[in-house]
């Protein structure tokens, strides 16, 4: 059944993306062998949805867990004390990956692979694409479950085990640095046919076989950097060679790995950020460093408040307020993620809005500054814009690049990449920012950027340098959720003593612990691969740091204290 449903959802994609060939399509309903022979460009193009359309890690994952767990923003009510011990009916990467875009990648490779010699040297690159997406997402689901099968995985189909082995994270990353190694040196080579293209079944580059070579090697610095402190000299030794390589990186944002949605993609379901009661909001420590650095990004990210003079002069007249009060002309603030920010009176107005009477309505006057909802989606309140989802972009990379030169891993400048990287993020949310049709949208210039790099705390300081850089790539991880936390796991920044604060999160003197990862249960006695499966997590629990597999305060692998 999980056959016939994989096949249905690839010949609905196609009728989805492109014009229905009736001929073609006749042939795979009435010949039940022929699915064997379906377009490899067809597959690409269904993987890709795959990968993105995941309402699920949408709704839980990310607005429900990862949000407030990296305070990339927070629920308008603040945080309850069981922020840090709940992350129930989460981790829905690990299914959309083993059931739904990893299969369909795999299989491409072999459909190529069952062709005839002469055939095959024409889609050498081909070929190799699906390998480059499929390290991807293998690396974004170990990020936070672990160990994975990889080497056996997908072979049921293919005369393989249906019972495969997994590969500690160590191995997991010797093999996704050696794939994509081979993958980028394989597309940047002229081959001896000539070879033919994905072209636009390919959402992400049109079957452009150097973006996808330098994607690749793009991707491998940003691999690398999970391993900063358990191996940092692995980590110079893939830096080397990558610099090196004539492959390249990603150059420019145009560049940039990014799936650009249509208009419409996240429409309705669980997609709804504000739905169901739900309101996220910055974070204090966040928009507070957002607003006295001047960030032109602060009203990209979050809206103005609802105090605007009206709203005062209304509350001053109904005594909501005291008749000497004066105006606050700034319009931006965060709200307290600590849980125990409602036992302080000073936090009070942040906490609780104040209302006054509109007529027969009553207005509840916010402090806090909601976020720019259409960022994350973009059907948001009737919205027609359409969004971007960015898996590596170029200024992402620029700040890696950054970080590596002033932990002295590379000999590049990192001012230079710092300086970069603000640039590229600023125009990348201005485009996200165009393109989602927040409200309102008031573009950014040159000016903008240009007086934002002056600021005394953006210029760049080789002796703060290593703060600086990363929190830039925090605020640069605003669209990236899994990013953003991993940046925070891997530095231990923001905290609080970095310019951007993050206030300690206490329940009384206790101190809260951030999440690491989602827990990871334990095989069913029925479960077909209960042996590979056991044997993966009793070695993960050799480590102490690991923890109890339900712990998600656990640590994997990488992610060393």
């Amino acid at each position: 059944m999980k056959f016939v449903k994989q096949t249905l959802l690839i010949l609905s994609a196609c009728c989805f993306l492109t014009a229905c060939d009736k001929d073609k399509f006749g042939r795979y309903n009435t010949d039940p062998d022929a699915v064997i022979s379906l377009d490899p460009d067809l597959l690409l193009t269904r993987a890709i949805i795959n990968i993105h359309d995941n309402d699920f890690e949408a709704f839980y994952d990310n607005y429900s867990y990862i949000s407030r767990w990296s305070r990339v923003f927070l629920q308008r009510s603040g945080n309850s004390i069981d922020v840090t011990q709940n992350a129930s009916n989460a981790n829905h990467r690990y299914g959309k990956f083993f059931e739904d875009s990893g299969p369909i990648l795999v299989d491409i490779q072999e459909l190529i692979d069952k062709l005839p010699a002469e055939q095959q040297a024409r889609l050498i690159y081909k070929r190799a694409i699906p390998t480059i997406l499929k390290v991807y997402q293998y690396w974004y689901v170990s990020d936070v479950n672990g160990s994975l099968p990889y080497k056996e995985a997908f072979q049921a189909r293919y005369q393989g085990t249906l019972t495969p082995k997994y590969e500690t994270q160590d191995e997991l990353y010797h093999l996704f640095d050696a794939d994509l190694k081979e993958a980028a040196t394989i597309l940047s080579t002229v081959q001896k046919e000539e070879q033919v293209s994905y072209g636009q079944a390919d959402l992400y580059f049109q079957g452009d076989a150097k973006k996808w070579a330098k994607a690749a090697n793009s991707m491998r610095l940003l691999i690398a950097l999970r391993l900063s402190k358990r191996d940092p000299e692995r980590v110079k030794t893939i830096v080397k060679e990558v610099l090196n390589h004539p492959a390249g990186l990603i150059e420019n944002p145009a560049e940039s790995w990014v799936f650009k949605a249509r208009a419409g993609f996240t429409a309705g379901g669980n997609w709804n950020i504000s739905g169901n009661g739900r309101a996220f909001v910055g974070e204090h420590g966040v928009v507070d460093y957002m607003w006295e650095t001047k960030d032109p990004r602060l009203q990209l990210f979050f809206k103005e408040n609802m105090w605007n003079i009206e709203n005062f002069e209304e509350a001053k007249a109904q005594e909501v307020i005291p008749k000497d009060a004066v105006f606050d002309e700034r319009r931006y603030y965060g709200q307290y993620s600590n849980p125990s920010a409602n036992k302080d009176p000073k936090k009070a107005r942040f906490l609780r809005p104040l209302s006054v009477k509109k007529g027969k309505n009553t207005l509840f006057l916010d402090t806090v500054s909601r976020i720019q909802d259409r960022l994350f989606h973009p059907d948001n309140n009737g919205g027609k814009g359409s969004g971007i989802f960015p898996i590596l972009t170029y200024a992402d990379l620029c700040f890696i690049r950054a970080e590596l030169a002033q932990r002295g891993w590379s000999s590049e400048q990192p001012k230079e990449w710092y300086d970069k990287g603000v640039r590229a993020s600023l125009d990348f949310y201005n485009e996200l920012a165009m393109r989602a049709q927040i409200e309102p949208y008031n573009p950014l210039t040159s000016l903008d950027i240009d007086g934002f790099l002056q600021q005394p705390d953006i210029v760049f300081q080789p002796a703060k340098g290593l703060e600086q850089i990363v929190l830039q790539a925090y605020l640069n991880y605003f669209r990236n959720f899994n990013e953003a936390w991993a940046l925070i796991k891997r530095t231990g920044m923001p905290n609080e003593q970095t310019r951007l604060s993050f206030e300690p999160w206490k329940d009384e003197e206790r101190i809260l612990e951030m999440p690491r990862r989602f827990p990871i249960n334990y095989p069913g006695i029925g479960d077909y691969n209960f042996e590979n499966k056991k044997n993966a997590l009793d070695e993960m629990v050799k480590d102490p740091d690991f923890g109890l597999p339900s712990s998600i305060q656990g640590r994997v692998w990488w992610d060393k204290k």
